[in-house]
């Protein structure tokens, strides 16, 4: 990443144990600061203590973030694409998706005088 801004903390809440390592494993390998939480109680908890911009979780648990927090959520299971071998993780597309909501808004703002 040379030549950019540091990519924003991110908070990954999947309960399952090896999903919730991948997950972490591919948002550290685009350089994100990364914590986990795996039950409810852990949940809470990262977000009194870790000032994430964005919780990446499962469908499952969207509602649970959400009565928690008012961060993006981003759901890693909308990049799982079904084929017929096997699915297939679309892993440019879910970073993309979270470095574009882990970014903060900038509004330009236009200050057009010859009007």
């Amino acid at each position: 990443m040379t030549g950019q801004n540091p990519a924003p903390p991110v908070l990954v809440y999947i309960p399952d144990q090896r999903g919730s390592y991948l997950a972490g494993e591919v948002l550290r390998s685009r350089g994100f600061d990364v914590r986990s939480a795996n039950t409810l109680s852990e949940l809470k908890l990262a977000l009194e203590l870790f000032l994430c911009k964005v919780i990446v979780t499962i469908t499952s648990k969207i509602g649970e973030v959400r009565t928690l927090s008012n961060l993006p959520v981003v759901n890693i299971q909308a990049f799982v694409l079904p084929n017929v071998d096997a699915a297939l993780f679309d892993r440019a597309a879910f970073l993309d998706r979270v470095q574009t909501v882990a970014e903060p808004r900038q509004f330009a703002l236009h200050n057009d005088v010859n009007k």
